[in-house]
């Protein structure tokens, strides 16, 4: 397989727009989620679909007003390809959840599809596949750094 310049310029803006959204749904930040998505935005959670921008902004807007006080999404392993239309980007993530009595962990997979869009690509299909959820003991925010007068 060849690869050129052009696809793994797609790629790596596929990337991009995954990582933004990543970035975004852990700082609750719905004007850059609104950004990054189409109007017509669907998105799928493991069986349930919705329709519209509206539908897709209101998943974060409950998980802004969630007893969750801090979350980190990480993405790996994303695989970037061509579908009609666009692009396709899978890969893993995992999302750890802190709540003030509990922290949780959940795994699972993205399979986005992506149209692109006076020269930006915007989500056309979100697709937020999870695998598994792991609850944890509560976290602390203590944190003493190496070399102060504490540690």
């Amino acid at each position: 397989m060849t690869t050129t310049l052009a696809t793994q310029d797609l790629a790596h803006r596929a990337q991009q727009a995954l990582y933004r959204y990543a970035w975004a749904a852990d700082a609750g930040d719905l004007d850059t989620l609104r950004g990054l998505a189409m109007e017509d935005i669907s998105v799928t959670q493991t069986t349930e679909t919705k329709q519209g921008i509206e539908e897709f902004l209101d998943i974060y807007r409950a998980f802004a007003a969630s007893d969750t006080e801090i979350s980190r999404h990480a993405v790996t392993n994303t695989v970037v390809s061509e579908e009609d239309g666009g692009v396709r980007i899978d890969a893993y993530f995992e999302a750890t959840l802190f709540n003030a009595d509990s922290t949780s962990r959940i795994f699972g997979r993205y399979s986005d599809s992506l149209v692109e869009v006076d020269g930006d690509l915007k989500l056309a299909h979100k697709r937020i596949l999870v695998d598994r959820v792991m609850a944890l003991p509560v976290a602390t925010s203590a944190f003493v750094p190496y070399g102060s007068a504490s540690s």
